[in-house]
């Protein structure tokens, strides 16, 4: 059979077709996956903000304590809920007791949180948990918002007991901008990934409720120095939400031995190799954290 310089030629053209369309699919699908992830987050990544950062909400004066609110008709009457939970109005700061430990603490709204709130609220309508947060990122010099990261509990749909939303938003956070000091982001930190002009920025994080003890140690560990929140512990443990995190207040201040009234067994182990690390990281050249 004689070689036909065109059929070749045909041949080939049909193979890179095919090559470039199985691509274009197989890219498609990527997209397509990835845009599912972030829209389960609700925001994706970060947005790019450039605009005057107004600070915390402002302090309230006086005793801002409230009680939970009657049962809502209107609340009751939406089609769908089925277990009839009462309403509530106002956010609960004593749970019963004389005192509460948001005094001198109380504040207003602002943009941030209430940006958290809406993203626990859309958490919860798209079958998620309850639990939203907002992360920005604020120019040191100009006080401007350089970009922002909202997050939602992910708990559930990763299948992840600690993909709560603020520590979810400082994974993020640290993830895109490639450094685990939130609190201070230097602009000739080689290991910076996204752009600044100032010298230094912050991040600051805004919950829509209490952070539990695992959050609040994230966002500690992540140099956070700022925390706004909305709802309080006493709001999450009500009955409906049930999200309680009186126990682990409880169990953290009890001594190990006694923690098995919790379903905890705790030991502390004497072994020959307990300390091997340490030694090798305080007598090594080490990146600190």
């Amino acid at each position: 059979m004689n070689w036909n310089p065109n059929r070749s030629i045909l041949l080939l053209a049909a193979v890179v077709v095919i090559g470039v369309s199985a691509l274009l699919t197989m890219e498609s699908r990527l997209t397509a996956v990835m845009q599912s992830d972030q829209a389960s987050i609700g925001a994706g990544r970060y947005k790019p903000c450039n605009e005057p950062y107004s600070g915390v909400p402002s302090k309230l004066t006086g005793n801002r304590l409230l009680p939970a609110s009657a049962p809502c008709a209107a609340c009751l009457g939406v089609e769908g809920n089925r277990h009839n939970y009462p309403c509530q109005k106002h956010n609960i700061k004593n749970a019963g007791n004389s005192s509460h430990p948001y005094q001198g603490i109380e504040a207003g709204s602002n943009r941030w949180i209430r940006m958290a709130c809406a993203e626990a609220h859309k958490s919860v309508a798209e079958g998620g948990g309850p639990f939203g947060a907002v992360i920005v990122q604020v120019d040191d010099a100009t006080n401007q918002v350089i970009r922002y990261w909202r997050s939602r509990n992910q708990v559930t749909k990763s299948v992840d007991p600690t993909a709560h939303a603020e520590v979810t938003a400082v994974r993020m956070a640290a993830a895109d901008l490639g450094v685990y000091n939130l609190g201070e982001i230097r602009r000739n930190d080689p290991q910076l990934r996204l752009p600044q002009t100032c010298e230094t920025s912050h991040c600051e994080i805004y919950s829509s409720c209490e952070p539990c003890p695992m959050c609040y140690a994230a966002i500690r560990w992540a140099r956070i120095d700022t925390l706004v929140f909305g709802a309080t512990r006493f709001d999450a443990a009500v009955p409906g939400v049930d999200f309680s995190d009186l126990e682990l207040y409880e169990e953290l201040s009890t001594p190990y031995q006694d923690r098995h009234r919790f379903g905890l067994r705790v030991l502390q182990a004497t072994t020959d190799n307990s300390l091997d690390a340490f030694n090798l990281w305080k007598n090594s050249d080490k990146v600190e954290y």
